[in-house]
């Protein structure tokens, strides 16, 4: 069975996830970053959309609306150092020289640029991506920081691309991690239901077992919906799957 029709088994089937036990861990690596490479294109997507609006606004924003500061020794240095916010059509502006603003009210703002005292933050659908300002290496004032906005439009898709790749290797380790735990708990249930079963083999199902979950948050996240108590229900869907699974498979393996 090729890859992508265990994809779609796996989102339905505990007892063809179950038959999967057999084949080789090197498939199911690939499985693994197959599954989240589809749970990236969302965030990216529309991560790279708000960076690209955003930039532009900004850049006007920049010009016409922020007051005159300077970036020294990696610090954002302004002359009143008061908090400002600009709220734009689609996202925020935070100007935070004093740095009131924590990380959590920055991503209740869902979309926003804000400069801190000593990083600028990007946030999109709630996600935050920070950037210090000591690996520019450099100081700046607001007029250089103009005539360097006026460059990134064509660098936006580079940005896009890095960022991307950031996302998609974060996302390939968490659920890497995942089901390694995961698999910890299939131990329980393999001895619960006495089931012949090696770790590699709990570990290859486990892989698997994640598919509906990670579909479903998958959607979810490309129509840009709230899913109350989502890593709740994440972990409890991953465990029925699993549970379902080991279950299927015979208490004494024909090999």
């Amino acid at each position: 069975m090729n890859i992508f029709k265990q994809l779609v088994k796996s989102i339905y089937s505990p007892k063809t996830i179950a038959m999967f036990r057999l084949q080789g861990i090197g498939k199911t690596i690939l499985y693994v970053f197959l599954l989240s490479l589809i749970a990236t294109l969302p965030m990216a997507f529309y991560f790279g959309n708000s960076l690209a609006s955003g930039l532009k606004e900004f850049d006007k924003t920049l010009q016409n609306e922020l007051p005159n500061f300077s970036i020294e020794n990696g610090t954002l240095i302004s002359e009143d150092g008061k908090a400002i916010e600009i709220r734009k059509e689609n996202f925020i502006i935070i100007f935070d020289p004093s740095d009131t603003y924590s990380d959590n009210e920055l991503n209740n703002k869902e979309n926003a640029l804000a400069f801190l005292k000593n990083k600028f933050v990007i946030v999109s659908n709630g996600m935050s991506q920070p950037f210090e300002y000591k690996v520019l290496n450099q100081d700046l004032t607001k007029q250089e920081l103009i005539e360097i906005t006026k460059q990134f439009d064509s660098l936006v898709p580079l940005m896009v691309a890095i960022l991307f790749i950031i996302m998609y290797l974060v996302n390939s380790f968490t659920k890497f991690i995942d089901i390694t735990v995961l698999a910890l708990f299939g131990i329980i249930f393999k001895n619960a239901f006495n089931r012949k079963l090696n770790f590699k083999q709990i570990w290859i199902v486990s892989a698997y077992s994640i598919t509906m979950a990670t579909i479903f948050f998958t959607f979810m996240d490309a129509f840009q919906a709230v899913v109350p108590f989502a890593f709740t229900i994440n972990w409890f869907v991953h465990l029925i799957i699993l549970h379902l699974v080991i279950k299927e498979i015979p208490p004494i393996e024909n090999r």
